[in-house]
């Protein structure tokens, strides 16, 4: 019969090879000042979008500051997914619960509002659906990171 326990270079409490270092624990350098400089600069790109559609007249200049949020959801949504995938398990497993919850509120918000619509609210745009669920995306990921830390 095979005595596998004493054919293997490791002791019986080495979980783990000598030769193959374990991945650190911890965040990536910078990962909460890029979170937190990226909702930053989100949200003061859409209050300026906002401000401009009174304030800046209509043109060229105007479609640019009101598409600049769009740039810095990319740059949100690409540290988002830098930080998933730089993290463990368990930080993964928050983030991508970030993402479920975010859907399901999403979800059940433009459901609710759909059935308000057919008893007599005003119609509203697709904007706030999307402000709502980046507003509760964005804290759970500010939450997640804040508390990984």
């Amino acid at each position: 019969m095979l005595d596998i326990e004493n054919s293997l270079p490791q002791s019986k409490a080495c979980f783990t090879s000598v030769e193959v270092p374990m991945e650190s624990p911890y965040w990536p350098k910078f990962a909460v000042r890029g979170v937190v400089s990226s909702q930053w600069a989100y949200w003061c790109s859409l209050a300026s979008a906002a401000m401009s559609v009174t304030f800046i007249p209509p043109g060229s200049v105007r479609t640019l500051v009101i598409l600049t949020p769009t740039l810095t959801a990319l740059l949100c949504v690409f540290i988002a997914y830098w930080l998933y995938r730089q993290s463990d398990e368990y930080i993964q497993l928050r983030l991508l619960r970030c993402v479920t919850i975010t859907a399901i509120v999403v979800m059940f918000c433009t459901l609710g509002y759909f059935f308000m619509e057919l008893f007599g609210f005003p119609h509203v745009s697709l904007l706030w659906v999307n402000l709502l669920g980046w507003s509760v995306f964005n804290v759970q990921l500010l939450f997640v990171v804040l508390r990984a830390r």
